[in-house]
Formats: C-alpha cells, sequence, structure tokens
C-alpha cells in the first residue's frame, strides 16, 4: 500500500521504493516487524484522558484489534498496542482518510467523526497497551 501511494508515510516510502526491496523482502520484512514484542519504552501522550481513549477503544477498535491490541495477523489486523503516540496519532488521521477498500468503512467514518482531543485521547490510551503501569485498572 505504501508503494502504490494509497497509504502515505515518508519513511516507508522510502524504503519501499529501493530497488532492493522486492515485494516479497518487504512482506517478509513486515512478517519479521509483526512478529515482535510491543516496544517496551514507546512515547505516551499526556495521560489526561485515558479513560476517554478507552472507551472510544472498547467501542471502535477491540472487535477488530484486540483487547490487548495485538492485531489479528491472519486477517491483516495489525497490531497496534505500544506504538508510539506521535505515530499513532498520525495514522488516526490517515486512516479517516483512508478510502474504504482499505479500511472497513466503520472504522474510517468513526474517526473523520471524532473531535481532535478524542484522537488524542485514543492513541494516548493504544500507546499504553501492553503497559500494565500505564493503563487504567
Amino acid at each position: 500500500m505504501f508503494r502504490s501511494g494509497a497509504r502515505e508515510d515518508a519513511a516507508m516510502q522510502v524504503v519501499t521504493a529501493h530497488p532492493g526491496f522486492s515485494s516479497q523482502r518487504i512482506a517478509a520484512l513486515a512478517n519479521y516487524l509483526s512478529g515482535l514484542e510491543a516496544n517496551p519504552h514507546s512515547v505516551k501522550g499526556s495521560g489526561e484522558h485515558l479513560r476517554v481513549g478507552q472507551e472510544i477503544y472498547a467501542h471502535i477498535c477491540a472487535a477488530c484489534h484486540g483487547i490487548d491490541g495485538r492485531g489479528e495477523q491472519g486477517n491483516r489486523v495489525p497490531r497496534i498496542a505500544g506504538q508510539h503516540y506521535p505515530y499513532l496519532r498520525r495514522q488516526i488521521e490517515a486512516a479517516a482518510d483512508l478510502h474504504k477498500d482499505l479500511a472497513p468503512p466503520e472504522m474510517t467514518s468513526a474517526l473523520r467523526g471524532m473531535r481532535p482531543q478524542e484522537k488524542d485521547a485514543l492513541a494516548d490510551y493504544i500507546s499504553r497497551l501492553g503497559d500494565s503501569e500505564g493503563l487504567l485498572p
């Protein structure tokens, strides 16, 4: 999706544009990365509105990405738990803009309808998934 321009991320587009990265190598790299454990020291948000983020996650994200945010590789649902807050925030904006063929329409429409503060809270909550100290009881 990065190579075709359907998804945009400057770093990924540099990687996918490199002539040495065939589709097979990119798939192998993606499989390897998706199998790694979540980053134990990810950058997190302010922590101010975690309850809001938790509620949004439970209603919008958990059905596909799982309660723990680990996704489901077999169904091409990415692990999102423990990603860096700034990355998650950018990805939430990007997902809201994605065409319905690349993401479920329920997801894109829900993200599109969120206020910026809700997107902040959601990204902050997701950045803390997998971090038992960073989540609400």
